[in-house]
């Protein structure tokens, strides 16, 4: 009803054209008499809420409609008290408290949102009224750690309109608003989900008056909290509800609001969220990998280089993909692109392994006066070798996951497409070894590279050479890994679809290499099959073949006539 009031009451300010205040003045003493003439504590609980937000609406309006008066004070000191007092207190028997539960969080809302109207009062700052200002300041501060969200998110916002108004808050003010969290810090029992979020919303809004040292004590809270025997416990069944593990997301989610300098943290940050996966037998993802990944995203050039450097990690590696992959991770693809260069030294160096041990099996082929040294030199070259293919399928993972968030990465770098092509070209070299725990490394890099430049060949409308290379790599590589996905695409969304100009323009592009030798007859022979034999057969199998785009296909009644037509639009100059 009370919506609904104050939509009309907007509805008539625009047909009148006044403000809300020139409406209300002539009833001024009806509307407020009521209010200010008996103590809200003597009134129910829906009567309290009905009366606080009548004055939270007035004391908004503008120009103003209210006088900061003795009866103004008076009703603050009221909603003061009322939402500083505790449930038992606002009822007449302790047992009444459950079932007003819901009417009580509604009459601490209102309270708190009628104390903010006030505080952005000009006329409220002067100085006889700064113990009642300390006083609200302090209700902000302790409901912050209030269980419901509704009365957290007010206090939150009426802090927040404290802060514009007064850069600096009272020494003795603030320690005593901080004191519940402090005492709450010093012991890792005392650690509620509701304490912990009243600490993050304090950080958002305080952050200059904290120090990493907090982000130190919330880490040693983790190791206490992460018990090896309870996570192994708690791996045989659903995680998310556990009481500790939601403890354990609440202290993640504190340490992306911590001071600038929090960035020496990541290295502990991240062990730690590694030893809770792999005590919950946990691989692909887990509940503490989004506030973790806030974390990486508030110091991303740092967590970039972090990572690249632990890559050779299978469980770092997999969180790193992951964090790359998703959607709100922008920052940290960000920072990925400008560290272009590591990832190419990072490919460089698994190309760099297999012509060692290439080189390597070469000499000992010739090597007669010490045969039993052979095996044993080249097992340790292939130990490097399987470390750093596992090294370049991670990098292929990482790349691959970017590219579907920001798909002209590869083609406004070209060095790092010469490098994944560097390594799947290695990879290709490279023979499997099923009783390697990295047996599945060589497909999954060669697969990466796959994918990945389909996505850059999409994204920049397939121009015959990008498409070329991923027709050769794909044709190539189908022994190792399924490829029928990229020639799905190619028959479907190409072959069956491109105009006769597109097609004249990739046969131009493509006769060349018959000539000039720029490709192998391998790769000249994957492309022939699976793109301009099936491409030139198509302009005059199928009618709805255009000639340009825009120009509509012929009907089916003229499929001999068109295409003639048509083959002679494909083959006319410069194909010829």
């Amino acid at each position: 009803v009370r919506e609904a009031a104050k939509a009309c009451l907007d509805i008539l300010v625009g047909v009148t054209r006044c403000s809300t205040t020139a409406l209300l003045l002539p009833s001024r003493d009806r509307l407020l008499v009521p209010i200010f003439g008996k103590p809200l504590r003597a009134l129910p609980h829906n009567m309290q809420i009905g009366n606080i937000d009548a004055i939270t609406y007035c004391l908004g309006l503008d120009p103003p409609f209210l006088e900061i008066n003795e009866e103004l004070l008076r009703l603050l000191s009221e909603a003061l008290a009322l939402a500083d007092a505790e449930d038992q207190a606002l009822v007449n028997h302790p047992t009444q408290v459950h079932s007003n539960t819901a009417s009580l969080t509604h009459l601490r809302h209102v309270c708190i949102r009628m104390l903010t109207a006030a505080m952005v009062r000009p006329e409220f700052s002067d100085a006889k009224n700064t113990p009642t200002r300390a006083r609200i300041i302090s209700v902000f501060f302790k409901s912050l750690y209030h269980k419901s969200v509704e009365v957290v998110d007010a206090a939150n916002d009426g802090l927040k309109q404290v802060l514009l108004q007064q850069q600096k808050l009272p020494r003795d003010l603030l320690h005593t608003g901080l004191r519940p969290i402090l005492i709450n810090l010093s012991d890792y029992k005392r650690l509620t989900v509701a304490s912990l979020d009243g600490l993050a919303r304090l950080l958002q809004l305080l952050t200059n008056y904290f120090k990493v040292e907090v982000g130190r004590k919330l880490l040693d809270h983790m190791q206490q909290w992460a018990n090896p025997q309870l996570l192994q416990a708690a791996a045989e069944r659903s995680i998310e509800d556990m009481h500790e593990i939601k403890i354990l997301v609440a202290i993640l989610e504190v340490f992306h609001l911590l001071p600038p300098s929090a960035s020496v943290l990541l290295d502990d940050l991240v062990s730690s969220v590694v030893n809770l996966e792999v005590h919950l037998c946990r691989r692909e993802s887990s509940p503490f990998r989004k506030p973790l990944f806030k974390f990486l995203n508030r110091y991303p050039t740092e967590s970039v280089v972090y990572f690249a450097e632990r890559i050779e990690s299978a469980h770092y590696a997999r969180i790193f993909c992951h964090a790359i992959g998703s959607s709100e991770c922008g920052p940290l693809r960000g920072a990925l692109v400008t560290q272009t260069p590591l990832l190419v030294s990072l490919l460089s160096d698994f190309c760099t392994s297999v012509n060692d041990a290439s080189a390597m099996s070469v000499d000992q082929a010739d090597t007669v006066d010490t045969p039993s040294a052979a095996p044993q030199s080249e097992l340790a070259g292939n130990e490097t070798l399987y470390k750093r293919l596992y090294v370049a399928m991670s990098v292929a993972a990482v790349v691959h996951g970017c590219l579907a968030h920001t798909p002209r990465w590869l083609d406004e770098h070209s060095s790092l497409l010469n490098a994944l092509l560097d390594a799947w070209a290695a990879a290709i070299r490279v023979g499997s070894q099923p009783n390697r725990s990295s047996y599945l490394a060589r497909p999954l890099l060669i697969e990466h590279v796959i994918r990945s430049l389909l996505l850059a060949t999409q994204a920049v409308a397939n121009p015959p050479a990008m498409l070329f290379k991923l027709l050769e790599v794909t044709g190539r590589s189908s022994g190792a890994v399924d490829t029928s996905f990229v020639f799905r695409y190619v028959w479907d969304d190409l072959i069956v679809r491109w105009p006769i100009s597109k097609r004249r323009e990739v046969l131009a592009a493509f006769l060349p290499r018959l000539t000039e030798g720029s490709a192998s007859d391998e790769s000249n022979a994957i492309v022939l099959q699976h793109l301009i034999n099936p491409m030139v057969a198509t302009v005059f199998t199928l009618p709805g073949i255009a000639i340009a785009p825009g120009i509509d296909a012929v009907s089916e009644s003229d499929v001999a006539n068109s295409s003639e037509q048509r083959g002679a639009e494909l083959l006319r100059a410069p194909v010829l």
